[in-house]
């Protein structure tokens, strides 16, 4: 059962008494009566007091016939012994007539105040599944009830002294459906839609919902999978159209940034769909660039709201919600929908990506305020991208310098053409040659072998002496060729336009390797701490050398188990020659993101020698983000392990109690007809008091042990994401590593570039009309002028006909 702590009016806290909610006669009223406590309270204490005073219990018996009860995170956690449930004179409540007189109470309205006060705590008590798992068919009816209600606006009207709005009554319902999701493997089929659907509803229905219906959207994305993807294009079409409300601009691409992530939730996706998702991007790149133009232009350009927010177990209004929930940072929304975007075109198939690369490049062009057309640094890392995969999907090929097969007699030889870096290493024999070109987006390299026919036996013998200075076989071929061969015809090269030849110098050679060390993905990393239970102090968290069965089942679905000695990756400062931060960690990489986590009970404690644990606390205390899987039975405070560069800690909180003594798992049936262990976990982001909230989770979400890893992973990367452009918002900006790398590469340009901004020469015919786009058409002896733009040539006009390259392949 549930139980409520509390306390009577006008007692100290420490007078707590621990009630079971009881059905009066009329059905609308709730009482409490004691079941342990230093003193009773009255009888007839109303609703309201009780409901004041309510919080979230876990409920575990133990072998003993007793039970466990741990308080909310409004008073201090403690352990009461209650009577055994066989003694005739403890008042406990039927579940079941609690559950009816919550129905009767929120379909009929009736007195507002326990309306408000029951649809208040609500979801902090459906949140203990344990308690209510064997009343699906009541909770499926409380579902059927509350979509309705959202569906058809039949919920009561707050009364005008309330101070609240219908839409913060929508709010508060819309907090009870998001807890019942955890619920929807008990629920039919049809269920899972009609809760996508009330979300879908709510993101534009009400002021103040859209927030947390987003949200709880990107919940579904892992619980509900298959049901997003049947609502994808209408969830999408309802975000268009708030796209200009800048206060959810980072809610909308985190849902987006973590929908691209799971394919069962988009695995019917058509291309209008995913318009539609480009679209929005670009449209919050134009937002951002003019909320960062007029905060430029601003004496005030300093944020106001620096919010103090642990969050709490309480629904606030929707009002209240929106309007503190995130200091506005457009830096971070321009970082994420550049993100977004890419994440969405390597989602494609490589056979549909072709086409959207002209409808992508012609929005990533904008208007600076002289009116030119600008194609920013984000906007050519995006178009370089696009230009290295719009046609292969094989990921990442051997690095630079890797050898394909043992050769000699090679002769190396290096160009800058456009923004990339052309190396070819050609046997001067035989003409294999290993070509590597190196792009912002990443590095490719290939071999080229030429298949020469044998001479015909009447052909006279070739003499070839050049041995390139050296003794051994005839040069047969160079580098050159093999550039010339892909790369060139007789047809003239404005001077800008030809490739630039790079001298074999040491300068050259340290540009490269400096441009090699840099990653083609962006590294990020996370600390993931165990607290053991009863465990409140830094030293005993950190001395922690194992985890539970439940912890390290996380971990494994965190990421995959990787050697650290010897590491090639990024193991974001983890020892990689000695073991002095353990053997092994976890890690997860996709082709544009990696993140490492430091996980303390993997490295190697020695009170003896470091009593305090500062080895560990160097990298999870130099970590923005942590994330806390708390078995302590207690709260987590922020400040357990204190650290000025910890921004956020995701807590992961097993609802369900789990002692040595007793387990209570969840079962449902499978499709094989057994059963499956089911386990849910608490989640809730806390964050630094200077820091603004920045999840879906810091009101506190129930999520399964299935859907777990995943989300959050996501939200730790979303997190540091945001971290690294706020740890740079006082001046610059957070540069990514596609960036670092386009840079590397305007450096040796300006260094070895050709000299003229304008360049004259005949251009052939470009096709029909049609064809060019309605460009004008050239023909021999026509001149043409362009102007030099991102290491190439624009004609006046035609920026957009000049970056599609999908119009010549």
């Amino acid at each position: 059962m549930h139980l409520f702590l509390g306390r009577r009016q006008g007692t100290e806290p420490s007078s707590q008494i621990l009630f079971a909610p009881v059905q009066t006669g009329t059905g609308r009223e709730m009482v409490g009566e004691p079941i342990l406590g230093p003193t009773e309270p009255p009888a007839d204490t109303p609703a309201s007091l009780l409901a004041e005073l309510l919080c979230k219990l876990a409920y575990s018996p133990d072998a003993s016939g007793s039970s466990q009860a741990t308080g909310g995170e409004d008073f201090p956690m403690v352990s009461l012994k209650v009577y055994a449930l066989a003694n005739p004179k403890r008042k406990t409540i039927d579940l079941t007539s609690w559950l009816d007189s919550v129905l009767d109470a929120l379909t009929k309205g009736g007195d507002w105040n326990t309306y408000y006060h029951v649809s208040t705590n609500l979801p902090s008590q459906l949140a203990n599944v344990a308690l209510f798992i064997n009343h699906t068919a009541q909770l499926e009816k409380l579902h059927d009830l509350i979509t309705d209600q959202l569906e058809r606006n039949k919920f009561p009207e707050p009364p005008a002294t309330s101070g609240l709005k219908k839409g913060d009554v929508a709010f508060i319902l819309y907090h009870t459906l998001i807890v019942l999701i955890a619920y929807s493997e008990w629920f039919r089929p049809q269920k899972k839609t009609e809760t996508v659907r009330a979300f879908m509803i709510g993101i534009g229905k009400w002021e103040g919902t859209a927030k947390c219906c987003i949200h709880a959207l990107a919940l579904c994305c892992h619980e509900l999978p298959k049901a997003v993807d049947k609502g994808l294009y209408s969830i999408l079409t309802d975000m268009h159209k708030i796209i200009s409300r800048s206060n959810l601009a980072m809610d909308i691409l985190e849902f987006l940034a973590r929908l691209s992530r799971l394919p069962l939730a988009y695995q019917s996706i058509e291309k209008e769909t995913l318009r539609k998702i480009f679209g929005i991007c670009c449209r919050h790149l134009t937002l951002s660039r003019e909320k960062r133009q007029d905060m430029a232009n601003s004496a005030n350009t300093k944020s106001s709201n620096r919010l103090s927010n642990q969050s709490g177990g309480t629904v606030t209004s929707a009002t209240s919600q929106s309007t503190t929930d995130k200091t506005e940072l457009p830096e971070y929304v321009y970082a994420l929908a550049y993100h977004v975007i890419t994440h969405w075109f390597l989602a494609m198939p490589v056979a549909d990506r072709p086409t959207h690369v002209g409808w992508i490049a012609k929005n990533l062009l904008w208007k600076d305020e002289k009116g030119n057309d600008v194609l920013d640094e984000p906007s050519q890392v995006i178009l370089d991208m696009m230009h290295r995969t719009a046609y292969l999907d094989l990921g990442e090929t051997i690095k630079p310098g890797s050898s394909l097969r043992p050769e000699e007699n090679m002769l190396k030889q290096m160009w800058l053409v456009g923004l990339s870096i052309v190396t070819e290493e050609t046997n001067t024999v035989t003409g294999w040659t290993r070509i590597t070109k190196r792009q912002a987006s990443g590095t490719t390299c290939a071999s080229y072998q030429p298949l020469t026919a044998p001479l015909p036996s009447h052909h006279v013998q070739v003499h070839n002496r050049s041995t390139h200075g050296h003794a051994g076989p005839p040069t047969m071929i160079y580098p050159q060729h093999v550039f010339l061969s892909q790369n060139s015809t007789i047809s003239p090269v404005a001077i800008p336009m030809q490739a630039i030849v790079l001298p074999e110098d040491e300068q050259t050679k340290r540009a490269i390797s400096t441009f090699d060390r840099i990653d083609t993905v962006d590294g990020h990393k996370a600390g993931v701490i165990y607290v053991a239970a009863g465990q409140k102090e830094e030293r005993e968290i950190l001395a922690n050398t194992a985890g539970s069965e439940v912890f390290e089942d996380f971990l494994a679905g965190l990421g995959t188990k990787v050697t650290l000695k010897g590491a090639t990756f990024n193991t974001q400062g983890l020892d990689r020659q000695e073991d002095m931060d353990g053997t092994h960690t976890y890690a997860w990489r996709d082709r544009v993101t990696e993140i490492v986590f430091h996980v303390p009970t993997m490295m190697p404690t020695n009170l003896q020698h470091d009593g305090q644990c500062t080895n560990k606390k160097r990298h999870t205390g130099n970590d923005f983000v942590n994330i806390i899987f708390n078995e302590s039975g207690s709260l987590y405070r922020f400040e357990t392990i204190d650290s000025e560069f910890n921004y956020v800690n995701i807590v992961v909180t097993p609802p369900i109690v789990i002692t040595p003594d007793s387990r209570r798992p969840l079962s449902s049936s499978s499709e094989s007809g057994g059963t499956e262990t089911k386990h849910f976990f608490d989640v809730r982001v806390l964050c630094r008091s200077s820091f603004p909230k920045i999840s879906s989770a810091t009101t506190p979400t129930i999520v399964s042990a299935s859907a777990l890893p995943g989300y959050i992973r996501q939200l730790a990367i979303n997190a540091s994401v945001f971290s690294l452009v706020w740890s740079n918002r006082g001046g610059g900006e957070h540069i990514s590593n596609w960036r670092s790398r386009l840079r590397e590469i305007y450096r040796l340009r300006e260094r070895y570039s050709n000299t003229g901004n304008t360049a004259s020469v005949g251009y052939p015919e470009m096709g029909t009309a049609e064809d060019r786009g309605g460009a004008k058409s050239y023909k021999e002896g026509d001149k043409w002028e362009g102007t030099l733009a991102n290491g190439g040539m624009v004609e006046a006009g035609q920026h957009l006909l000049s970056i599609d390259f999908t119009r010549w392949t």
